[in-house]
């Protein structure tokens, strides 16, 4: 019988994070991995690429550099490939449009061999005679191969998330943010568009509307945020999104992250300061041309429920949160920018008994973020509540995947930097 080829490492999801872990394993001769994604191609949101839309990391926060600027696979590399080098330095802009970094992650894709799309993956077993798991893929229409991996990392990244009172409801103009593109055309036959939510997705969205008020009857945006408030930008808070805070943060009590996470909005939940300024710029603008009416922003506001009537028009109730009263609202169409949340993938089922949950029904994360107990299952950006608000941060990628290849290497093959910050977070080294 012939013997399988046993990866060091398999990745599930083929995201930003783990194309990054692919980029920076690349040039480890001893590490043989695989990657399955079950999309046919790369494309990063293609729900919210909107025009001229920017990340909110800077350019040096890719895939790779913050943890080998020596990389083949880095931004600035990517730039001088496509000859666009130049007119880059020239612009200025440390921040690079969301169009721009999809482009950087295919191109970064092409040049890897061991990524594969169109590949679902169905379920992990683990052989516990041979000492590595078995992982099943399928391609859409066709058969179901098995690989062999001694370590897997997970990075499916996160769903949708939308209020439980509408989840899983299916009507054309009642949708979450992320597929805000696919419904925009047909949208835009409507006259009158709630918008409900906070944070840069929100922001971008009603951004995108206003360039088509003169069509609506009224626009309206309800958020739960007092204001819309930007994202801290100041060098101290940008402190915070680096080893040192996870350091800190991971060997809190659970309670006490808790308690710190809902406190942090401003952290990584705000908008730019740009965009905010383009809004009102906007709006001041459709004020002067008598446009203002149609438009409406309701802070301080929770959405409550939904009803549709006459399969049309729908009914929404929100409860005011400082007044304390409930009201209703009618619309034609209902935008959900609700965020994202994690969730255990099913085909984790067969091995289950491995992976460590905690309480809430989270993954319970160690420190090198493996989630059993023989440090060989891996998770990307499921660690807000045990590592905090850097999950989902890009810049923050990198470090995270060199925790991971150092932890599977059993050495310190990239050295990241420590004691970075003027900030001494906490008093108790661990």
């Amino acid at each position: 019988m012939k013997t399988p080829n046993v990866y060091d490492i398999i990745g599930i999801g083929i995201g930003p994070f783990n194309l990054g872990l692919a980029a920076l394993a690349n040039n480890i001769p001893e590490l043989n991995c695989k990657f399955f994604d079950k999309q046919t191609e790369f494309n990063w949101h293609p729900g919210l690429m909107l025009p001229n839309t920017r990340l909110q990391v800077p350019f040096f926060a890719d895939l790779v550099t913050l943890a080998d600027p020596t990389s083949p696979f880095t931004y600035l590399n990517f730039l001088k490939s496509k000859g666009r080098m130049f007119r880059f330095a020239i612009s200025e802009n440390n921040f690079v449009t969301r169009f721009e970094y999809n482009q950087y992650c295919q191109w970064v894709i092409g040049q890897l061999s061991n990524l594969h799309f169109g590949l679902t993956c169905e379920a992990i077993h683990f052989n516990p005679e041979k000492n590595y798991y078995e992982i099943f893929v399928r391609e859409k229409y066709g058969r179901t191969y098995v690989f062999h991996g001694k370590n897997i990392v997970v990075g499916v990244g996160t769903v949708p998330s939308l209020p439980e009172s509408i989840d899983g409801l299916d009507h054309p103009f009642i949708f979450h943010s992320s597929d805000y593109l696919f419904h925009k055309k047909q949208m835009l036959t409507k006259k009158n568009i709630s918008l409900i939510g906070s944070g840069q997705s929100a922001a971008e969205i009603f951004y995108d509307l206003l360039q088509n008020t003169e069509q609506f009857e009224t626009l309206n945006w309800f958020t739960r945020a007092e204001y819309i408030f930007p994202m801290d930008g100041s060098r101290f808070a940008f402190e915070m999104t680096s080893p040192d805070y996870i350091e800190y943060f991971y060997h809190l009590s659970d309670p006490v992250k808790e308690k710190i996470l809902a406190t942090q909005d401003r952290l990584y939940k705000g908008v730019n300061k740009e965009l905010i300024d383009s809004i009102y710029e906007r709006l001041y603008l459709n004020g002067i041309h008598g446009l203002d009416s149609k438009i409406h922003i309701h802070t301080n506001t929770e959405f409550d429920q939904l009803n549709i009537e006459a399969n049309t028009n729908l009914n929404l109730q929100f409860y005011h949160v400082t007044e304390e009263h409930y009201f209703e609202h009618q619309s034609e169409a209902a935008i959900f920018a609700t965020g994202y949340k994690n969730h255990i993938p099913e085909f984790l089922d067969p091995i289950k008994n491995r992976v460590n949950q905690n309480s809430n029904g989270n993954y319970s994360v160690n420190r090198n973020y493996s989630v059993d107990n023989c440090n060989s299952i891996f998770i990307q950006n499921a660690d807000l509540h045990s590592h905090g608000f850097n999950s989902a941060d890009l810049g923050m990628g990198p470090y995270r995947n060199v925790t991971i290849l150092n932890s599977i290497l059993g050495r310190e093959h990239f050295k990241m930097e420590s004691h970075i910050g003027f900030q001494q977070f906490g008093f108790i080294v661990p």
